[in-house]
């Protein structure tokens, strides 16, 4: 008795991996097309404006690969999956777009991968293999947004608005929520700084405040008319209200103001804050011990090392240098509000005074590292730390700030659509000098390296922050676009 015609359970699972992209892209508002007669194509998916639902005439092709199996070294947060060789071929060589999806129909679970973006290069194209992040890389409705980007050419003109995204943003701005109501102004009895200096020196009781010299003037939050101040004048002292200053037009006057609002702010953390004329920054003091000091604890922060030694590796018992927090201002105002615009910076002693011989090497490198997570938290130290109320002990500051600003804003930019930096590959021109090589090479001279440069900030960071955490798997551990270590894989099966 002759037997009739079956249907294989890869072909069962084929088609079902179709139908889950078909219902998928339908849930993202746009059109699947599965082709008739398959050669390494599946089907096409045409794009459609979300906002406006108009097609734009931009396509993906797409190729399935469907499994009732686990994918090769397959967990809960990734897979591997090792691309046949005349398969990449082909998707590589045409002009549009592919993404590969991998399935599991019998979960109603799918995932996609861009080829041309995983394998950019010969030596990524030999390789052949992906790894999937699941949960980056799922292929549902919130996919969408990330298939027009790979789809819309850079040089097309088309332009897809950001999404709606309602966000807070944190700028580096604080408001000065309170400064003295009077300025004083009076004919200045010396020139310049040196020699007000000279005449300020010896006299009985603390210079309390800030002052300028400017154009014969000199010009003051404290009062001129009482203390040691009085010996900068030469004629009467006259009173103006600070308003006036304040919502001023004149642009020379906007400077004077400008520059008595640096130099109140140097006054209030007088001791505690030095001046550095050479790289016009403010830094903090060293401690009378010479121990560490911390700032910037909130909720859930621990602050900063503001004043500390770096040890010498090869001898522990030698301090190498000292690292002070700075701190670089701008007075900017914005819709009649005056703000201290925050910029950090580094300073390194030899003896918590003396500039050590390196320090150029050292900022150049910790520059170099620097990324905004570390400017970020270093921006919300200085806020903390300028921003304290004062207790007993503490004499009444000239000028008084809030919290940094920030910002409402409707529309904003999904971070997950922000891919890695790109690798180097192999045909990058390492000949050539660089800013890089150089840091490099004068922190050997120096007898420091990358890791010293790391370790300056090895105690900071926040509380709450967790160590990133990374799924075992056997090498390569090369890299993808998802983050995740590449791993031996497995085929799926075809759809067709």
């Amino acid at each position: 008795m002759s037997r009739g015609k079956t249907v294989i359970q890869q072909t069962l699972v084929g088609e079902a991996g179709i139908a889950l992209i078909h219902k998928r892209v339908t849930q993202m508002g746009y059109l699947f097309h599965p082709r008739r007669v398959d050669h390494g194509i599946d089907g096409h998916i045409d794009l459609v404006d979300p906002r406006s639902h108009q097609v734009l005439n931009l396509v993906l092709l797409v190729q399935s690969k469907a499994s009732g199996l686990p994918f090769a070294y397959e967990t809960e947060a990734s897979f591997q999956y090792t691309c046949a060789e005349v398969d990449l071929n082909y998707w590589l060589s045409g002009n549009a777009p592919v993404i590969l999806i991998l399935s599991h129909p019998d979960r109603d679970e799918a995932w996609w991968v861009d080829i041309k973006a995983e394998f950019p290069d010969a030596r990524r194209r030999a390789e052949r293999t992906v790894v999937v992040d699941k949960r980056r890389q799922v292929f549902d409705a919130t996919a969408a947004e990330y298939l027009l980007r790979v789809a819309v050419p850079k040089d097309s003109g088309v332009f897809l608005a950001s999404p709606p995204k309602r966000e807070t943003l944190t700028s580096n701005l604080l408001p000065i929520v309170g400064m003295p109501e009077v300025i004083y102004v009076a004919p200045a009895s010396a020139r310049t700084y040196p020699a007000a200096g000279e005449l300020l020196a010896g006299r009985p009781g603390p210079i309390r405040g800030s002052w300028i010299l400017r154009d014969g003037l000199v010009i003051s939050f404290a009062d001129l008319t009482d203390g040691p101040l009085r010996a900068l004048c030469a004629g009467d002292v006259e009173r103006h209200e600070t308003a006036e200053w304040t919502g001023s037009d004149d642009t020379d006057v906007l400077y004077q103001f400008m520059d008595l609002l640096a130099r109140a702010l140097a006054a209030d953390h007088r001791g505690d804050l030095r001046w550095h004329n050479d790289r016009k920054h403010l830094h903090f003091c060293p401690t009378p011990t010479l121990d560490p000091r911390r700032e910037g604890k909130a909720p859930g922060r621990r602050g900063h090392t503001v004043f500390g030694p770096y040890r010498s590796k090869q001898d522990p018992d030698t301090i190498s240098f000292y690292r002070h927090a700075a701190l670089t201002t701008r007075f900017r105002r914005f819709g009649g509000t005056w703000y201290c615009q925050l910029g950090t910076d580094y300073c390194f002693t030899s003896d918590g005074r003396d500039e050590y011989r390196h320090a150029d090497t050292l900022l150049a490198g910790i520059k170099r590292l620097d990324r905004h997570a570390a400017v970020a938290g270093w921006t919300r130290t200085w806020a903390t730390y300028l921003t304290q109320q004062p207790d007993l002990f503490t004499p009444d500051k000239a000028l008084v700030f809030d919290g940094l600003a920030t910002f409402e804003v409707e529309r904003g930019i999904d971070d997950r659509l922000w891919g890695p930096a790109p690798e180097p590959t192999s045909d990058d021109d390492t000949d050539k000098p660089s800013a890089s090589m150089d840091v490099d090479a004068a922190l050997a001279a120096a007898g420091l390296g990358q890791a010293d440069l790391f370790a300056l900030d090895e105690e900071d960071g926040d509380e709450d922050d967790e160590s990133p955490t990374t799924a075992v798997a056997p090498p390569p551990k090369r890299r993808n676009r998802s983050g995740a270590p590449t791993r031996p894989a497995e085929r799926g099966h075809d759809a067709g």
